[in-house]
This record gives structure tokens, C-alpha cells and sequence, in this order.
């Protein structure tokens, strides 16, 4: 991949896994607007919901569906834990099935773990992220946020030149 397509893919994929999983910030109401934080509100829909006050964990089940803006994450399950004392997330970690679209640029794979200490985002489970007709694949893909670094283990792409039409998998 050229310099410029990496830097556009890593500036993607920091945009839409931060602004997804370490923007907001947990409320104590357990009520429609759970979550504060950015521009737009973040709504997530679920089957279930479950909020487990002593162990600082939010736990949404079934048919997860996270929406802020331009960005989308859905998956079987997510779990967010958050500190304490100020509330914000800690870490979040998408299972089963999980795919994150912004715009034109899609990632999936079965599991996606965020570290808010380290800035460190995780995909595994045959992760796999499009861009038009593009698509890097992996064992896991780490994106060190705050280095705007992305390492890629065991990495196949196909790169198509130009701009490519957008494939959905």
C-alpha cells in the first residue's frame, strides 16, 4: 500500500473506532441516552441490557446496533467497563460478528477490544477491513491510536489502483 493509502486508512480506522468506542462517556440513569460525549448522540439498541454497577461494566446483548453520526458498529455483544470515579470508558469489547462502517470504510471480525489506558484498539477473529474495492486481512490488526500506527499480523491485501467501487462482504 502507497504512503498516502495508509495514512488514509489508519486516519479511518482512528476515527471510526475512536469515536465509537472512546468518545462516549457512561451516564449512572440507565435510560434512553445512556451515552454522552461528541457532537451526536450515540444510540445503541439491543435486546437486552444489563448494568452491573459494582463491577463498573455496562453489558448490552443481542442484535447490538451502536450509531453516532456517520460511524455504525453492530455485533452479538458488547461489554464497556468504566472508571468509577469519572465515568469514562476504560475499555469496550464487541463480540460475535462484529462489523464497524464509516463512510466508505468497513471492518469486521469476531471480536474488537478497545484499551483507553494503552489508546490501543484490537480486531481479531479473521479481521478483515474494505475501502472501496480494497481490503486488508489478518490474524488480528492493532491500531496504536496516539502513535497513529497500524500493524497488521499475517497480512494479505489486494489493493485495486485508482478509486475502486465500493464491495461489501
Amino acid at each position: 500500500m502507497n504512503p498516502v493509502g495508509t495514512r488514509a486508512l489508519r486516519a479511518a480506522w482512528i476515527l471510526l473506532l475512536a469515536g465509537i468506542l472512546a468518545g462516549p462517556a457512561l451516564s449512572a440513569d440507565p435510560v434512553p441516552g445512556l451515552w454522552s460525549g461528541g457532537k451526536e448522540p450515540l444510540r445503541v439498541d439491543a435486546d437486552s441490557l444489563e448494568i452491573r454497577g459494582a463491577e463498573h461494566r455496562v453489558l448490552f446483548q443481542g442484535h447490538v446496533r451502536a450509531v453516532q453520526g456517520e460511524m455504525e458498529l453492530e455485533a452479538d455483544e458488547l461489554e464497556v467497563r468504566v472508571d468509577p470515579r469519572t465515568r469514562e470508558v476504560q475499555q469496550a469489547v464487541a463480540r460475535g460478528g462484529v462489523r464497524i462502517r464509516k463512510g466508505e470504510v468497513l471492518a469486521a471480525g469476531d471480536r474488537a477490544r478497545y484499551d483507553a489506558a494503552r489508546g490501543v484498539v484490537v480486531l481479531e477473529g479473521a479481521p478483515r477491513v474494505w475501502r472501496g474495492k480494497d481490503v486488508v486481512a489478518g490474524q488480528r490488526i492493532t491500531l496504536y491510536l496516539a502513535e497513529d500506527r497500524t500493524v497488521v499480523e499475517g497480512a494479505r491485501a489486494v489493493l485495486y489502483p485508482g478509486k475502486g467501487e465500493e464491495q461489501k462482504p
